[in-house]
């Protein structure tokens, strides 16, 4: 069975707790991502930042004119990390209802890449086609 290691993506976006609102959506978007850790100088997640938490603070600052927003204010701190040798099959358990569909993956406390909902599905459907009888 396949490992974390082998479908993760290294391509990690570059945000961090005093980044501003939109160099933190530049960031996810730039990634193709809806979501992401947010690091501190050493790699080391720090929080984590989403779209819709970046929705109501973008809308009322937009309207309003307001002060910058920088990640810190938005970002949860609590985060759902992986190791790269988790098995894909146990991360998709893991995945199903309402838990995170980006994943940091984490080896010896820093960020070493990031694994998706989509990623793990595509790894199980080419263990089932690679299964099934024509």
């Amino acid at each position: 069975m396949k490992t974390v290691k082998e479908i993760m993506t290294t391509h990690i976006p570059a945000i961090y707790a005093d980044s501003e609102l939109t160099q933190a959506i530049d960031e996810l978007h730039q990634h193709a991502l809806f979501c992401a850790p947010v690091l501190d100088k050493h790699k080391h997640v720090i929080g984590f930042i989403s779209e819709q938490q970046m929705l109501a603070p973008l809308l009322q600052s937009s309207y309003f004119c307001e002060g910058k927003v920088t990640v810190k204010e938005l970002m949860t701190d609590t985060v759902v990390s992986v190791s790269d040798t988790m098995n894909i099959v146990d991360l998709a358990q893991q995945m199903q209802g309402n838990k995170p569909k980006v994943y940091p993956v984490i080896s010896n406390k820093k960020v070493i890449g990031l694994v998706t909902r989509s990623q793990v599905i595509e790894a199980l459907k080419q263990d089932y086609l690679s299964c099934s009888v024509h």
